[in-house]
Formats: structure tokens, sequence, C-alpha cells
């Protein structure tokens, strides 16, 4: 099965890249949440999905230039739909394939420990950066506080029972209060430093991870 999933991922990066009809792009961005599906280890491919989409996005951002941004928000904002019915459909397989009327058993995510603890450190943060976004002008964000997200969002899914899972939840946090900004009508570039500053701590979070796993 991981090499049918390998060579699903290669075939359509590869159709992404040769073709010549840019209209395609966006049912490749919409095509790339659902091939975990077809996985038996979806939460482990589902990251690799998420990946992709980010530098076919990235890709596309270039190849748009300034004057074509709001194409590639559009294709932004499709693509996390896309995964958010991903994991509707395989909660929703989940829960049929495991369901008992004796006895009620939902495997992954929810059968790992989340810590009482970690859960409301979750909420502390989250409850700041809102509050941080709508007490806000729309010139300036309360970086102070956005740092104290940032460093929870990288941190917390250390403390959880499974580090991708928290990862996810830090990850879909993130995307509300990003999204929230938007509504809120939060200047670009503070935005941009929003993003910035809460992303850029996740990949040194993923290193230590794998440190950690590799010599401890």
């Amino acid at each position: 099965m991981p090499d049918f999933i390998i060579l699903a991922y290669i075939a359509i990066m590869a159709f992404y890249f040769f073709q010549k009809d840019d209209g395609k792009t966006f049912f490749i961005i919409m095509a790339l949440p659902f091939i975990a599906l077809f996985s038996d280890d979806y939460w482990l491919w589902l990251p690799v999905s998420a990946a992709l989409s980010v530098v076919l996005l990235i890709i596309e951002g270039y190849k748009a230039g300034p004057t074509a941004g709001g194409a590639v928000v559009a294709f932004f904002f499709f693509s996390v739909g896309a995964f958010i019915v991903s994991v509707i459909i395989k909660t929703a397989w989940a829960f049929l394939s495991d369901f008992r009327f004796s006895t009620f058993h939902l495997d992954s995510p929810l059968s790992y420990e989340w810590p009482t603890y970690v859960m409301v450190l979750y909420g502390l943060a989250f409850v700041l950066t809102l509050i941080t976004i709508f007490r806000s002008n729309k010139e300036t964000l309360e970086l102070a506080r956005i740092h104290i997200t940032a460093f929870a969002f990288a941190a917390l899914p250390h403390f959880c029972g499974s580090f991708l899972y928290g990862m996810a939840l830090s990850f879909g946090l993130f995307a509300v209060l990003f999204l929230l900004a938007i509504i809120k009508k939060i200047n670009r570039e503070q935005r941009f430093l929003f993003a910035y500053t809460t992303l850029s701590l996740i990949p040194g979070s993923f290193l230590l991870k794998g440190i950690i796993i590799a010599f401890f």
C-alpha cells in the first residue's frame, strides 16, 4: 500500500509540472487531500498531502505575482476545505467501522491520551490570540502575545499522546485564527507577521522530535 501511495503522489506532481493547462491546477490541489484516504495509515500520509499542497500554493503564488494574489488565496481556502472534507470522510468511516451498539470505541486520533493540562494550555493560547485579534486595530497586532501562542503551538504537541495529532491540532487552531484575522481585516503585513511568527517554529519542533526519537 505505501508503494501505491508514493506512486500516486509522484504521478499527480508529475502531472502538475508537465501539464500546460493552468486551469487544471485547481483540481490537482483539490485531489491531494484525498490520496491519503486510500492508505492504511491515513494520519501519516495526510501531512504529506498538506506539505505538497503548500509547495503547489507557493509555486502558484510565484507564478501569479503580486497582481493575482486573490487567486492564490482562493486556492488556499479551497484546499483547506478539501482537507476538512477528507478528515470528515475518514472520521465518519472510522466511526462506522468501529461502532458497536454494545460498546463505543472510536479508533485514532481520539483513542490517544490527551492530557487535561495540555488541552487547557491549547485553549488559553487560542483565547489569548483570539482576544489579541479582536482587540487590535487593522494596522497592529500585539506581537508579544502572538509569540506566546507561536511557542505554545510548537511545544504542546510534544506533550500529547501523539505528536502528529497534536501538531495537526496546532495547525487547525492556527488556520482558524488566521481566517479570523482576515475576517477582521487585519493589515496584510500584520497577518504575514502573524503567520511567519507562528509557523516559523514548527520546523524546529519537528527537528527536535526527530532528535528525541533518534537519540533518546
